[in-house]
């Protein structure tokens, strides 16, 4: 993991990737940023409880303006915690002012956002962002066929082999091999915090199902297999915890992916909300951090 700063402005980005001068990328923190409380500072998301669009438009500027992407343009998704993985290509209407003041008007916009939570594509200069606070960001990038992604795992899409379901689909629209795909794992609520409903390990290990968009059943025996629960004494009992990074990095191995091709930053949102946005630990008046990546059209 390497941190950098521009500005007031910082972000991550993995030691695995610095091998591809064609590839961009940045997770970022909530520092620097003009958000005010609760959404300080680098809010880049639009919550239910409203930080100004103003300044969400200005942050996300800010973010795009740190990896020299801003004159590019940037497309997102509707995450719906789901397992649904969006193929973005230049044939097809999409919005790509992700950060500018367009992004929030819908008089005269071709269409809505899509409703995702994994986008892969092949062009070229198209930066892709999804926002984060607490579940887990994972990217992509297949350097033989030149392809990108990014994938938003919470507990849900993660029940749902949200991972594998983006590996398969980059094999299917661009015939990637798994062996060839590298994968970073960036921070997200860790089981140190990370209380869950015995509801929720039934779900990951079969005996109940998501009444709507349930697992697909080719995925249901990787997913239980890749569940990584433990529990922990507490004064009032024991406390069922769900380690959501390591269940998306055991996807990521189910699926092919060869594990000194996966990277993991070991940090829990929700015990360092100085550096990152965390829904459970903030009570859900919070705002979001942007994750990014974009392949190159000099190389």
């Amino acid at each position: 993991m390497i941190q950098h700063h521009s500005g007031s402005v910082s972000y991550l980005q993995f030691k695995l990737f610095q091998q591809f001068p064609e590839l961009q990328h940045g997770i970022f923190t909530r520092k620097g940023g003009h958000s005010n409380p609760p959404f300080a500072g680098l809010n880049t998301g639009r919550s239910i409880n409203g930080d100004k669009i103003e300044h969400i438009v200005r942050n996300r500027l800010l973010a795009l303006q740190a990896l020299n992407l801003h004159e590019a343009p940037a497309i997102t998704l509707w995450q719906v915690h789901g397992s649904e993985v969006i193929t973005y290509t230049s044939r097809d209407e999409w919005r790509t002012d992700w950060a500018y003041p367009s992004h929030f008007e819908r008089n005269g916009m071709p269409k809505l956002i899509h409703k995702g939570d994994a986008l892969i594509t092949q062009e070229r200069g198209i930066t892709l962002v999804l926002s984060f606070a607490d579940c887990v960001p994972i990217i992509f990038y297949d350097p033989v066929q030149h392809i990108i992604g990014i994938t938003h795992g919470g507990w849900r899409g993660t029940a749902r082999g949200i991972v594998m379901a983006t590996v398969a689909e980059m094999q299917k629209q661009f015939g990637c091999r798994p062996q060839n795909i590298y994968a970073g794992i960036g921070p997200a609520i860790g089981d140190c915090c990370y209380e869950v409903s015995e509801e929720v390990r039934q779900v990951f290990i079969g005996s109940k199902n998501f009444a709507e968009m349930p697992t697909a059943e080719h995925l249901q025996e990787a997913v239980r297999e890749s569940a990584v629960f433990s529990e922990q004494k507490v004064s009032d009992g024991t406390s069922l915890r769900l380690n959501l990074q390591a269940t998306n990095r055991k996807q990521l191995l189910i699926a092919g992916i060869p594990s000194e091709q996966i990277e993991v930053m070991e940090i829990c949102t929700s015990c360092n909300t100085d550096l990152f946005f965390s829904h459970r630990a903030e009570n859900g008046n919070t705002g979001r951090f942007a994750v990014v990546i974009q392949l190159s059209t000099i190389y």
